[in-house]
């Protein structure tokens, strides 16, 4: 009778004939045979081999069967292999003896051939059974090591706690040691005490489920939180008066937390209220100055000309001067808060200063008497920045343009009053720079240039002004390419490329973007195909979406449509949409995204880390991919906070079974980390910048055979 796996055995035996008639009667029940004469050398073919059973004569020469069994017993191998012992008839000494050293099963001889079979099946199927309950408990045991997490199990009558060694770990107490109720206790802090000890009171009596997270306390001042959970399902199964559960340390996960909610309230770069929590902010000021009949002011502040400080020093000394320049309007701001409000300040009695992304600043000034209190503040303020900065042995001169609206004058809404301050600084701009500018009804001149850059940019889709580039995405697994960014470019006629950071916004705010990103879905498909017809595929190409596109009744006809149109599969496109949007409008936006990956195109959440994801919205979230910003790859090697953000997004992605992309890799140090870190595909100028389609296509061609020449078999083959 045949097996469906076919299994070894190894034959210890000095007495050849009876070795040669077990191997033939083995084989032909479908066993793979290795023999052996004695025990050393059966002691080394297992070793070596590996069989899934070993048959054993007890009584050899040199090493017999007993002392077989010793060494066996005392290898270190994951591998559970029975051993069956081979005995005279009635030698149940011998028996006896062999179970002591290890055996699993004996045999007499003369052997019954009849039921040999079935003894062998038993041995290897027990055998495997227990194999795979001890790799189980060494997977369990691995990962409460890695979630910080252990069971106990609590005696009553005792006040005793029988513990995993984890949990060991988590209260820094010795493993032999007993944990007591006290030992918990103890370690609790103040605030958590009684609240812990109403949970354990009622231990016994509970008809549910229970968890709570609480403090513990060290010497040293350390402090852990602890998340208790009680399992009342496993309680119906262990003795009465025993309490069942599991402690965990999630002090690393709540920091996480933590500081992932410092990054969706506050600058990352200089630490100031971000653009949404400012809004709040400003909303609250709002209503607390409607009913103390206050004034206020808000300063919209933005650099000239900052660009070129990006483009000809690079984006390093760009971030050192933002944040120097912070400096100065904190310094500004500290001493007209306590000129005007004196040492103690209400929250709402206080200015405050916010930093909305990349050379943009906004001031709340509160507490106005009238105009002139703004009016002066942005006189020292331009003064103050007309004095040189010194940023990386670069002296840097620099001026900046304000504008400025008053409440309750200009608007009684915090859209209103940012949006006319706004007006009031593009006014500035326009008006020469370097300059301060109150909002007023006669900004006509503004809202004409406005609407000429809207025109503007309404003709560039009509006569194709826009032109799509294409940045290379590296898989870090092999260095291929996996496939590119699309983005776009407006080459004006008059003004030559113009950036996006220029026109996006505006495209924005004026709803354009809608039908732009309808070109750029037509365009990359009409691209995909061409490439396809030159024998020259990515595996996907990455689109900007906004929601605004996304909430467009024919998005998904339209994407279908250029699919077809093109003659392209819906799984070359890949769509990214900015975390942080997403999350504002996440209901809406939801089964859009999740019908486009019915289509089979995939979606990634761009700028990952910026936002605060909830864990419930990414599962529900039809994503493959997180995209990690920029942002948190430029000082991952300087930065251990950026590091510990970036590792935790790899590792969250990992366990949701997305994929990881970094964007803004620059060096080889950078690359190098994520390589080790596990990351899967990486972005950056250190592989290439955004390249026209031409030119993209002959560089992944050039780097396609760099990478084939250090594989010479692949080269070879291909040629």
């Amino acid at each position: 009778m045949g097996h469906d796996i076919n299994k070894s055995i190894l034959i210890i035996d000095d007495d050849v004939d009876i070795r040669r008639v077990l191997s033939l009667k083995l084989k032909k029940l479908g066993y793979s045979i290795i023999e052996a004469e004695d025990g050393n050398v059966g002691l080394q073919k297992l070793k070596n081999e590996l069989p899934d059973m070993v048959m054993v004569d007890v009584n050899m020469p040199g090493m017999d069967g007993f002392e077989f069994c010793e060494h066996v017993a005392k290898l270190n191998s994951e591998k559970h292999i029975p051993i069956m012992v081979m005995t005279a008839q009635d030698d149940q000494a011998s028996v006896n003896r062999a179970y002591e050293k290890g055996a699993t099963d004996f045999i007499t001889k003369p052997v019954n051939y009849a039921k040999l079979d079935h003894r062998i099946r038993f041995s290897i199927r027990s055998s495997e059974t227990a194999e795979k309950l001890a790799s189980r408990e060494r997977q369990l045991l691995s990962a409460q090591k890695i979630a910080k997490m252990g069971e106990w199990i609590y005696d009553i009558h005792n006040k005793e706690f029988h513990c995993s060694d984890e949990v060991a770990n988590i209260f820094n107490i010795s493993k032999q040691k007993v944990m007591t109720y006290d030992d918990l206790i103890n370690h609790i802090v103040d605030e958590d005490l009684s609240r812990v000890k109403a949970v354990m009171d009622n231990a016994s009596i509970t008809t549910k489920n229970d968890s709570l997270e609480y403090s513990i306390k060290f010497d040293g001042g350390v402090i852990k939180r602890i998340r208790q959970i009680i399992d009342v399902n496993t309680n119906d199964r262990i003795e009465e008066g025993m309490i069942f559960g599991v402690f965990q340390d999630v002090s690393d996960l709540r920091d996480a937390e933590q500081k992932v909610k410092k990054l969706s309230l506050y600058d990352r770069l200089t630490g100031l209220p971000n653009r949404s929590f400012f809004k709040r902010l400003l909303a609250k000021k709002v209503l607390f100055s409607n009913r103390h009949a206050q004034q206020f002011a808000l300063l919209d502040i933005n650099f000239d000309n900052f660009m070129r400080i990006n483009s000809n020093l690079g984006h390093d000394v760009g971030d050192k001067l933002i944040i120097v320049a912070c400096e100065r309007l904190k310094n500004i701001l500290r001493d007209y808060n306590e000129l005007i409000c004196g040492q103690e300040q209400d929250v709402f009695d206080t200015s405050i200063l916010a930093h909305l992304g990349g050379d943009n600043f906004t001031i709340l000034l509160s507490d106005i008497k009238n105009s002139d209190d703004a009016a002066i503040i942005a006189r020292r303020i331009s003064a103050k920045f007309s004095e040189a900065f010194d940023i990386s042995n670069n002296e840097i001169h620099i001026s900046i343009s304000i504008g400025i609206s008053v409440y309750p004058d200009d608007g009684s809404d915090t859209d209103e009053l940012l949006k006319k301050a706004s007006n009031a600084l593009q006014y500035a701009k326009e008006t020469g720079k370097n300059c301060y500018r109150f909002y007023t009804k006669e900004m006509n001149a503004l809202s004409f240039q406005r609407l000429s850059m809207e025109t503007a940019l309404r003709r560039a889709i009509e006569q194709e002004e826009f032109v799509l580039y294409y940045q290379p995405k590296i898989s870090l697994l092999d260095n291929s390419i996996t496939g590119a960014e699309a983005l776009i470019r407006w080459h004006h006629p008059e003004m030559g490329l113009v950036s996006p950071a220029e026109f996006i916004p505006l495209a924005e705010s004026t709803g354009l973007i809608v039908p732009m990103t309808d070109w750029v879905i037509m365009d990359a498909c009409r691209q995909i195909g061409e490439w396809h017809r030159n024998d020259f595929q990515l595996e996907s190409v990455a689109i900007n979406i906004t929601p605004a596109s996304l909430l467009e009744k024919n998005i998904n006809d339209h994407v279908l449509k250029n699919l077809r149109s093109a003659g392209v599969q819906a799984s070359k496109l890949d769509f990214e949409i900015t975390e942080t949007v997403l999350m504002e409008d996440v209901d809406l936006i939801l089964p859009i995204l999740q019908e486009i990956k019915e289509y089979g195109c995939s979606i990634s959440i761009d700028d990952f880390g910026t936002g605060y994801s909830s864990l419930s919205y990414l599962k529900r979230l039809p994503i493959s991919k997180l995209k990690i910003d920029q942002s948190f790859i430029r000082e991952i090697m300087h930065d251990n906070d950026d590091a510990i953000i970036v590792n935790a997004v790899i590792a969250l992605a990992h366990s949701l079974g997305l994929k990881v992309i970094a964007e803004g890799v620059e060096h080889k140090d950078q690359l190098e980390y994520l390589t080790q870190h596990d990351c899967d595909v990486v972005q950056g100028y250190y592989y290439s910048r955004p390249l026209v389609a031409d030119e993209f296509h002959q560089w992944a061609m050039q780097h396609e055979v760099e990478v084939l020449s250090k594989e010479p078999s692949k080269l070879v083959s291909l040629l």
